[in-house]
């Protein structure tokens, strides 16, 4: 299966490229996992916060108090 997810990744990258080449303007290239999804996207998501707003004020909260302590 590893190897299955691999090849298609492999594939995708390689179409990415083709596409990149030929496209026109900068705007119009395409990134590979935005090309067609595959299984193995779910582990990707790049640039998307783990916590909420709240959940990181309330740890730089404690990390300061700790802080203070020390």
């Amino acid at each position: 299966m590893i190897k299955l997810n691999i090849s298609w990744e492999q594939t995708r990258y390689l179409a990415s490229m083709l596409v990149n080449v030929n496209a026109q303007k900068k705007s119009n290239m395409i990134a590979p996992d935005k090309l067609f999804p595959l299984p193995q996207d779910v582990y990707l998501e790049r640039g998307k916060p783990q916590s909420t707003e709240a959940e990181y004020k309330a740890f730089v909260d404690k990390l300061n108090k700790l802080k203070s302590k020390g």
